[in-house]
């Protein structure tokens, strides 16, 4: 299994092993957001001083807001060569991008020709038909 370090690495490599075997490649995408009340994510606070604490103006202590880290991985799999590509990324802007992407190699996986680009092409096809 290769953990590719780059987004862009990872389409490159996806789309080549897609080109190379469209009929027995498979790209699995798994997305993750970690419960926060689960026990596994609760941390007794042990010590008095705790970074995690913010003092208010009122000399009250208030937890600091926890963030869930969602992750996104993506998998690119072929039983006949073995290969397996994964990604993993935590980046909301990332993340929308690589799941539009899979639209175009989703189509290559189904043989079918690349879509045209743009907007005004898909307008232009529907006003033909």
């Amino acid at each position: 299994m290769v953990l590719l370090e780059t987004s862009e690495e990872w389409q490159k490599q996806t789309s080549l092993l897609l080109e190379a075997r469209p009929t027995s490649a498979r790209i699995t995408t798994k997305y993750n957001i970690p419960n926060l009340d689960a026990p596994k994510y609760q941390k007794p606070n042990k010590r008095k001083r705790d970074a995690a604490n913010i003092e208010t103006a009122d000399g009250e202590k208030e937890a600091a807001p926890r963030v869930p880290k969602a992750t996104l991985v993506l998998k690119t799999f072929c039983p006949e060569s073995g290969v397996v590509l994964q990604y993993r990324t935590d980046r909301a802007q990332e993340v929308g991008r690589l799941i539009a992407s899979l639209g175009r190699m989703g189509r290559r996986m189904a043989a079918l020709p690349d879509a045209p680009e743009g907007w005004s092409t898909i307008l232009a096809m529907q006003c033909v038909l």
